[in-house]
């Protein structure tokens, strides 16, 4: 096989900065980056485009905050003014935290009982956020 058969190509573009960045992550930090970033596909779908599910501005918020860390620390020019791994394990953490608080909020006021779009947005994003929360929790002990 010839060099330029082995190198995989870029068909995407902008897709594949996203993919090369994870595979960068170690174990925890994939967690945490993949769960906020699933909260944004949340917030993204069910809130903004067909208006059935909301994450609140604050999850919202702690996942761009993830997900952003995690790009210029992975893609940029490496000038962090607040240390990487402190930002993750807050932010990621916060937002297991805040989506494990809307679980049970939720479950109070019958979330299950709403129509299908609803649930499935709801259950997407407390996956998502406490998957990132959990990714916190494996970086606590780095």
């Amino acid at each position: 096989m010839s060099e330029s058969e082995s190198e995989p190509t870029e068909e995407a573009g902008g897709g594949s900065d996203f993919a090369d960045m994870i595979g960068k992550l170690g174990a925890g930090e994939k967690l945490a980056v993949l769960g906020a970033a699933a909260v944004l596909a949340v917030w993204l779908l069910f809130d903004l485009l067909i208006d059935e599910y909301s994450t609140g501005s604050l999850p919202f918020a702690l996942a761009l905050v993830v997900v952003g860390a995690a790009y210029v620390r992975h893609q940029g020019s490496g000038n962090e003014p607040v240390p990487y791994k402190s930002l993750l394990f807050v932010g990621a953490g916060l937002l297991g935290v805040l989506g494990a608080v809307d679980v049970i909020e939720e479950l109070r006021n019958n979330i299950l009982d709403a129509d299908g779009t609803t649930v499935i947005g709801a259950l997407l994003y407390y996956a998502g956020a406490i998957t990132s929360g959990e990714g916190a929790l494996q970086l606590r002990g780095k």
